[in-house]
């Protein structure tokens, strides 16, 4: 099997963080994180420790809000406060910041105003995860392959397990099976898919070394993770 995985990690910092970073350099799995921007303030060093590990830091807004319920101006609040932060992240590690990407909280596009953030993105230099190789269908239906913004075409969904919609048992099902004939199986079927986990300190009270518990079977599968590259638009 030829199954290719770019891992995409949201909503760092929190405690858990650490030991997730420590994890991945121990596995030699690259990764793009994105991170909020009232996390960072709360605890930067992580953020720049992450960097330091060779990590992609992306931009996850700063209060992770629904961006379909903010106006305009609100959303480019939301991501350029959190810009600020991550210059100031990358400054302190002594690392040159050569990509800047970004992802939707709860990839909300922001409904009728999802063109418009589009050219914003654009405009400001975001980057694209080159997404070619992608052929999950679902994926390009949802017409992710056409923005600038980093969706996921398979969602490892372990956020469900502290509000009791799914236990650990069903997201490793979910792993195994797949999201159907045209969505993403990342476990049985050839191809590129851009992953999504989460570094989440309530997933980790009640499933402890979840992450790597689900990173550990997808390398059993011997599922190869890569380095993305970039489209940039200027």
């Amino acid at each position: 099997m030829d199954s290719k995985v770019i891992l995409t990690i949201d909503d760092i910092p929190q405690g858990i963080t650490v030991k997730m970073i420590d994890y991945l350099a121990e596995k030699n799995i690259p990764s793009v994180m994105f991170a909020v921007g009232e996390n960072i303030e709360k605890d930067m060093d992580t953020v720049v420790y992450a960097i330091k590990k060779g990590i992609i830091i992306g931009n996850h807004s700063y209060n992770h809000p629904a961006f379909s319920s903010l106006s305009f101006e609100e959303c480019k609040t939301e991501i350029e406060k959190t810009e600020v932060l991550l210059e100031k992240a990358y400054f302190l590690a002594g690392v040159p910041r050569e990509v800047k990407v970004f992802r939707f909280p709860y990839i909300d596009k922001g409904s009728d105003k999802k063109e418009k953030l589009q050219d914003y993105l654009r405009e400001r230099g975001f980057m694209k995860i080159d997404d070619t190789a992608v052929t999950a269908v679902d994926y390009h239906k949802a017409g992710h392959d056409r923005d600038i913004d980093a969706a996921c075409s398979f969602d490892i969904r372990e956020y469900n397990i502290p509000p009791g919609t799914m236990s650990f048992e069903d997201v490793m099902t979910h792993l195994y099976e797949g999201d159907g004939e045209n969505g993403a199986d990342i476990m049985n079927r050839d191809g590129t898919n851009i992953v999504l986990l989460h570094s989440h300190d309530d997933t980790e009270k009640i499933v402890p070394g979840y992450y790597s518990k689900v990173l550990d079977a997808m390398l059993k599968r011997e599922i190869q993770f890569i380095k993305p590259n970039w489209i940039k638009f200027s």
